[in-house]
């Protein structure tokens, strides 16, 4: 076997060693994070010494800075997390080729092989991961699609003509308090008025005690006044000094449509254009 091929299993063994470091590792970032930038070079010295890689102590100092290199200029934005939302096997392909890459990238720098080889393998590798950076959109996009279908939330968003969506945001308990939501936000054609869409499923409260104390909380200030009332079944709006928020239930949803500068009475209209929708469409809109 040669030492290209060599090099590939021990880069390979490596990416998915740090898979298994992602999913069952230290809970804390921190932590989590220096321990998956360690571990490469004491496993990649052992590996590469049991599998008699040439010039093994050298290959495994450099085949982690290579790593590094590929994830910070072909996958830059995307974070370990993400690439493991395609699903555990997608992803485990992903972190086994850029280890494989790295590795097989690093023999073919430090180690003697044919000159034609070696410019080949290293073209061939910057070729394939700049395409990798040309699918990162789509990377991220499929990432939040799959998020989005197992969250288990209900999946509304607003069908009418007159607002466009301009950017989604997943609140799954990371930062705000309260339960797991999705956020819409869209603009109105005709002034580019802002419009909020909050979705959540119907058990995290009644709208009346929503409106009381308004969810999730990544919308409202704790020290912030206002004022509710009950305009018909199930819907109530709150106002404030600056905002006006509508609670609703919505079949297995439970919404929150809110504006600085929409009237009540347009925002009380966005409710029954309300309609179920698919993660795939969900997770297409605004910015990745």
């Amino acid at each position: 076997m040669n030492a290209l091929c060599r090099a590939a299993i021990v880069g390979s063994v490596i990416g998915l060693m740090e898979v298994f470091l992602q999913v069952h590792g230290p809970e804390d970032d921190f932590t989590g994070a220096n321990v998956m930038l360690i571990v490469p070079f004491p496993a990649g010295l052992l590996l590469s010494w049991l599998i008699r890689l040439p010039r093994w102590w050298l290959v495994a100092a450099v085949a982690p800075f290579v790593n590094i290199a590929i994830i910070v200029l072909a996958l830059r934005g995307l974070t370990f997390a993400e690439l493991l939302d395609l699903g555990l096997l997608p992803g485990s392909l992903i972190f086994a080729t850029i280890g494989a890459g790295g590795h097989v990238a690093a023999t073919a720098m430090v180690v003697q092989v044919d000159r034609t080889l070696r410019f080949s393998v290293i073209g061939a590798l910057i070729i394939g991961f700049g395409g990798m950076s040309l699918s990162k959109d789509a990377i991220l996009e499929a990432a939040r699609e799959r998020r989005l279908a197992q969250s288990g939330l209900p999946l509304i968003d607003l069908g009418s003509q007159q607002y466009r969506p301009t950017q989604l945001a997943e609140w799954f308990g990371e930062w705000e308090e309260g339960s797991p939501s999705i956020g819409l936000y869209y603009v109105r054609l005709r002034d580019q008025a802002e419009v909020e869409l909050y979705v959540m499923p119907a058990t995290v409260a009644s709208p009346r005690a929503a409106c009381a104390e308004p969810v999730p909380d990544v919308t409202h200030g704790p020290d912030t006044a206002g004022s509710c009332r009950q305009v018909s079944t199930d819907v109530w709006v709150r106002r404030e000094n600056t905002f006006t928020r509508v609670f609703a239930k919505h079949s297995s949803a439970l919404v929150q449509v809110a504006s600085e500068s929409v009237s009540e009475a347009d925002l009380l209209a966005v409710l029954p254009a309300l309609r179920p929708t698919t993660a795939k469409e969900l997770a297409a809109i605004g910015e990745i």
